[in-house]
């Protein structure tokens, strides 16, 4: 198995992938299948899942030809994705797809870069090796990441039809949850077909913001619907902090399903967190 990323947005967004897993999750599945990379992680109280699909397409070069099933330490992975934000190309692979024991993660350097303007045409006087110079840049790294054993299956996550889903520009709402982690553990959303309330609220204060549904990218409800459903806001904001992501997100609600928080990154990949909702008091 071999991928390369040398898009430096999808280096970014690849990367902040992993940064938020490591927040809430303490191993990550990965499954290289002959088409796309699969991604599933679960937080520790099991609260919170990540499903993540990105295609070969979405990759500069991807080329498996055996499917593995992986897992590796959240925190220690992140720890070295991060290496990657100055480098100019991302490459994971195997040395042995039959039975890998190691992961290897490389950090190259773009060493076909110029410093000159190919548009602008040097002096006559400058000497031809001295129109272009190589940019120097930071040093290849070259790491390997032992792989842990999971025996757990995962979790087969069948489609369901949501009573409500919306499309909202992601800044915003991380912004919006922000303001209402400053009064409370619990996140309230009641939505009906004008507007769409998120609340919360502490010992002292409370804080209700209303969005109309026509300020929404896209909405969707049942005639004469209300939906009034509660999550944690921990786990929410630690699904929803990162904009490296995608610049809309696309939100589903149910009162008997867990909520769906789904970034679209193109080429028929997308990453999809779900948040389980709190249990109403008796």
């Amino acid at each position: 198995m071999r991928l390369l990323i040398e898009n430096k947005q999808k280096q970014e967004t690849f990367i902040a992938i992993f940064q938020l897993l490591k927040n809430w999750s303490n191993v990550i599945n990965m499954n290289f299948e002959n088409d796309k990379l699969y991604i599933q992680a679960m937080d520790k109280s099991h609260v919170c899942l990540a499903d993540i699909n990105i295609t070969d397409d979405w990759f500069d070069h991807y080329d498996c030809q055996t499917h593995n099933k992986i897992c590796v330490d959240s925190t220690h992975f992140a720890i070295l994705m991060n290496y990657g934000l100055n480098q100019g190309t991302v490459e994971l692979k195997f040395e042995d797809e039959s039975e890998p024991e190691k992961l290897f993660i490389n950090f190259l350097n773009n060493k076909n870069a110029v410093s000159n303007d190919d548009n602008v045409k040097p002096a006559d006087n400058v000497k031809p090796a001295d129109k272009k110079k190589s940019v120097k840049g930071s040093f290849d790294h070259y790491f390997e990441l032992n792989l842990i054993d999971n025996e757990e299956d995962g979790l087969v996550i069948p489609e369901v039809d949501y009573d409500v889903d919306f499309v909202i520009d992601s800044k915003k709402f991380v912004d919006v949850l922000s303001e209402l982690n400053t009064f409370g553990q619990k996140l309230n959303i009641v939505c009906n077909e004008n507007v769409v309330d998120l609340n919360a609220s502490g010992d002292s204060a409370k804080l209700k913001v209303s969005i109309k549904t026509d300020e929404l990218e896209e909405y969707a409800i049942g005639e004469d619907s209300t939906l009034d459903v509660s999550f944690s806001l921990t786990h929410v904001c630690k699904m929803c902090c990162s904009l490296k992501l995608s610049k809309m997100m696309s939100i589903s609600l149910s009162q008997e399903y867990p909520m769906a928080l789904k970034y679209d990154l193109g080429e028929k990949s997308n990453v999809i967190f779900y948040v389980a909702p709190q249990m109403i008091d008796a």
